[in-house]
């Protein structure tokens, strides 16, 4: 009996010490866990029967696979998949563009839309505030880094999967910022914002391809959509485990709730979810790795082709010399005469039917009208761009983008780059970049580039194997014949 009272004192010790910490914890969590935001109750009431007698409205932040406006067209997975929702309804359906996530939810409460669109993941601390549709996919995340590039003047030192990357940044919308989200230990993700205004992957990528980040976190899906528009950029991973995306709507709008949920089985057991996936991401996805080998050409002595002699005689007004006569007209025909490309371009030069007839040859005249015309051609891209880039052989590079894509979208290509703080008078690493960022609305679509869309990727691989070319050919081939 006398041994009792140390024994109660004991334990009471260890029930106040348990006690205690429960208080620590519930103080150290509660402001994270209850506090209120102006944005953690719908401000209307409006549910389904409300949405199917006006317009679907949807609040998105531009990505290419959220939403983004092009010319004539609005284009965009999620945005896609709500347009076969408000079909189903029969109702128009509106896009009000939102500029920082944070925004969505008191848009959405307010009631200035029904449904964010933006690549949501289902967190613990955002279910308190809003209803979160079915997943109409999973998406696991991914490194972007740039690819190690023979061309660049100082090697860089190439990001890895693994400890070595410590500065891997993800966008203040990325589906992966949830505070649950583990990724793999052998990782390193910071988890502040990567800056202003970065939000979205699309906004992280171009963010990688001016050189302001290392390397990136950004979704499966987003590297299957990017991967043959940056050839610049290789993807590594998975790098941690998958997240579901969800639309999300107001806690009082059970029956839309409801609605979508439906709709997103219905288009899933019917294939048109997968049908739509298939639009907008690649089956397979480029191995991470260096920038392709450039292809060569087949040389038998001092022989490349069977008009070797008519590029030898048409070179000579050129400021570079026959070989890249050959590797041009190896690029664009194998030296096919006959080649007419999906475009309408013609010839063994691919000259394009308008530029054929201002340089005064058609289908009708021999090869060497052609390369003849040719030479006229690019002799005029030199004098175009002897000003704006005096070396030659930076002036080259120009000259050849302008061949293939046409000077406007390489005038506009520059005045990009110089917008972006890159060298306008730099091909590689410089304006090539930008005329790759000439694929995306958010810079083709701005005032000062006048000639819209650009094929960039088609561009960027066009310079590099013809220069590639002619550097080989160079090195391989005689400026003159050795025979008799």
């Amino acid at each position: 009996m006398k041994r009792r009272g140390p024994m109660r004192s004991v334990l009471f010790l260890v029930a106040l010490m348990l006690a205690g910490l429960v208080v620590f914890r519930w103080i150290q969590v509660r402001p994270h866990d209850v506090s209120p935001v102006p944005w953690s109750e719908p401000l209307v009431d409006r549910d389904l029967e409300l949405v199917a007698v006006d317009t679907l409205r949807v609040l998105v932040l531009r990505d290419p696979l959220t939403w983004e406006e092009r010319t004539n067209a609005v284009t965009g997975l999620e945005w896609e998949l709500l347009e076969r929702f408000a079909k189903g309804m029969k109702v128009p359906i509106k896009a009000v563009e939102v500029f920082h996530p944070d925004s969505l939810w008191m848009a959405l409460q307010k009631g200035r839309g029904d449904v964010i669109a933006a690549q949501l993941t289902p967190r613990k601390d955002h279910r308190r505030w809003v209803r979160f549709t079915a997943p109409y996919r999973s998406v696991v995340p991914v490194m972007a880094s740039l690819r190690n590039d023979p061309t660049a003047s100082r090697p860089r030192s190439i990001p890895t999967v693994g400890p070595a990357v410590d500065s891997m940044v993800m966008g203040s919308a990325s589906p992966f910022r949830d505070p649950d989200h583990r990724f793999d230990d052998n990782v390193c993700v910071a988890r502040r914002p990567a800056g202003d205004g970065v939000h979205t992957a699309d906004d992280l990528l171009v963010e990688l391809m001016l050189g302001r980040a290392a390397a990136v976190v950004v979704s499966d899906a987003h590297a299957a959509h990017e991967a043959s528009r940056l050839p610049l950029v290789e993807f590594s991973g998975p790098i941690g485990a998958p997240r579901p995306l969800c639309y999300a709507v107001r806690k009082n709008a059970p029956h839309l709730a409801k609605a979508l949920d439906q709709q997103i089985e219905k288009d899933r057991a019917s294939g048109a979810l997968e049908h739509l996936f298939k639009g907008y991401v690649a089956t397979r996805t480029p191995k991470a790795g260096p920038l392709r080998a450039k292809r060569s050409i087949p040389v038998s002595g001092d022989s490349i082709s069977p008009f070797d002699k008519a590029f030898r005689s048409h070179a000579g007004n050129l400021t570079w010399d026959w070989h890249l006569l050959v590797a041009m007209a190896y690029q664009e025909s194998r030296f096919d005469s006959t080649a007419v490309s999906t475009m309408g371009a013609q010839g063994i030069m691919q000259l394009m039917p308008n530029t054929a007839e201002r340089l005064g040859v058609d289908s009708t005249h021999a090869v060497e009208d052609h390369i003849g015309a040719a030479v006229r051609f690019i002799n005029k891209l030199d004098t175009l761009w002897r000003r704006a880039v005096p070396d030659p052989e930076q002036r080259l590079r120009f000259v050849l983008a302008s061949y293939n894509a046409g000077p406007g979208h390489i005038i506009d290509a520059q005045r990009l780059a110089e917008q972006l703080g890159l060298d306008p008078r730099r091909w590689e690493q410089n304006v090539e970049r930008a005329v790759l960022l000439l694929t995306r609305p958010r810079f083709y679509l701005r005032p000062t580039m006048r000639n819209g869309y650009c094929n960039g990727p088609q561009v960027f691989g066009y310079v590099r194997d013809v220069t590639s070319m002619y550097r080989e050919l160079r090195r391989v081939v005689p400026a003159e014949p050795t025979g008799p």
